[in-house]
């Protein structure tokens, strides 16, 4: 055979070897590649019925707590109608209606159970626990109690600090509850009842707790405001203003609003406008979030003194300013 011969045979048998070869490795990934996908399907099958399992376990648990939730609230609810009023259970039963959303319920049984109590029993930290929350409104016996008594409740234990800011922040709520009715309403009988209660916050804000004295301006403010007095209006508004004892220019630019529309005096409304802008002034410096805005009420004020470049300046300023704030709240 001659040389040429010997390569083709060698080249052929090497050809089909390689063939056969290729042919066998195909087939074995075929193959893998199914038992690969017939254990994908089993694990799939598998994880469903565990995930199944589990659904129906977690379901079954969660009805077997809720027929122990109802079975414990019913025997609850005979234990506190059959007259147990010991304290644990009470908290024990305050947490279930409130777990239970008997928000009603919840206040009524509550109360109920720390009326029970004289009201020095404050003092008392469990009984502290459960009657703080009757601090909230000055009117209420609770709250004059703890004012009267802060030394006392401060060698109990209490932190007087944290006394005197709910003391403080509840009266805030209700002077503004007062002032924010007083400029949407002109009924003449709300208008008494907001005196009235203006007159029982005098008494309480007279005591010496922190932020009171800022709140009693609010209250000497608003009841010139409520007697439609302008001008003691604008003069204690100015007066406590420069004592740094009115902060809120929300306020203040209504009060000023007001006493612009009802002056003659031009000597008075130049001072509500320098009074008005000054406070305008150092609301906007450093103040990278939503300006209040009073130039409309600078511009009616300059309109009304006949300064109508004043009032044109300020106009378009008030403009500046509202697209000021909305494009800051788009970011918001």
């Amino acid at each position: 055979m001659s040389i040429v011969g010997c390569v083709i045979v060698v080249l052929t048998v090497l050809f089909v070897s390689v063939k056969i070869e290729t042919n066998n490795t195909k087939n074995r990934i075929h193959s893998t590649m199914e038992y690969i996908k017939d254990q994908y399907s089993m694990y799939n099958s598998f994880n469903e019925a565990v995930e199944a399992r589990s659904l129906v376990r977690m379901v079954e648990k969660v009805q077997q707590t809720a027929r122990n939730f109802k079975t414990d609230k019913q025997a609850l609810e005979k234990e506190y109608l059959d007259g147990n009023r010991d304290y644990n259970f009470i908290l024990t039963y305050l947490d279930l209606l409130l777990k239970s959303g008997e928000n009603e319920k919840y206040a009524d049984v509550k109360r109920e159970y720390v009326k029970q109590f004289p009201v020095d029993s404050l003092l008392n930290p469990q009984i502290w626990e459960l009657g703080a929350e009757y601090i909230q409104h000055p009117s209420t016996e609770e709250y004059q109690f703890v004012l009267k008594h802060l030394n006392e409740f401060g060698q109990r234990g209490f932190d007087r600090y944290d006394l005197e800011w709910t003391l403080a922040i509840n009266a805030y709520y209700q002077i503004s509850d007062i002032i924010k009715t007083g400029f949407k309403t002109q009924n003449q009988d709300t208008v008494a009842k907001l005196k009235k209660q203006l007159k029982d916050l005098e008494v309480t804000l007279n005591n010496p707790v922190k932020n009171f004295p800022e709140y009693l301006a609010y209250v000497r403010i608003e009841e010139s405001y409520l007697n439609r007095d302008t001008e003691e209006l604008i003069y204690r508004l100015i007066y406590l203003g420069e004592h740094h004892l009115v902060k809120s220019l929300d306020w203040t630019k209504e009060w000023l609003n007001y006493t612009i529309d009802h002056l003659e005096n031009k000597q008075l409304i130049q001072r509500c406008l320098d009074y008005l802008y000054q406070a305008q002034q150092a609301n906007e410096i450093g103040n990278d979030w939503i300006v209040t805005n009073c130039y409309n009420v600078l511009a009616k004020g300059y309109a009304k003194l006949g300064d109508q470049n004043k009032a044109n300046e300020y106009t378009q300023k008030a403009k500046q300013i509202d697209e000021q704030n909305k494009e800051r709240l788009k970011d918001f």
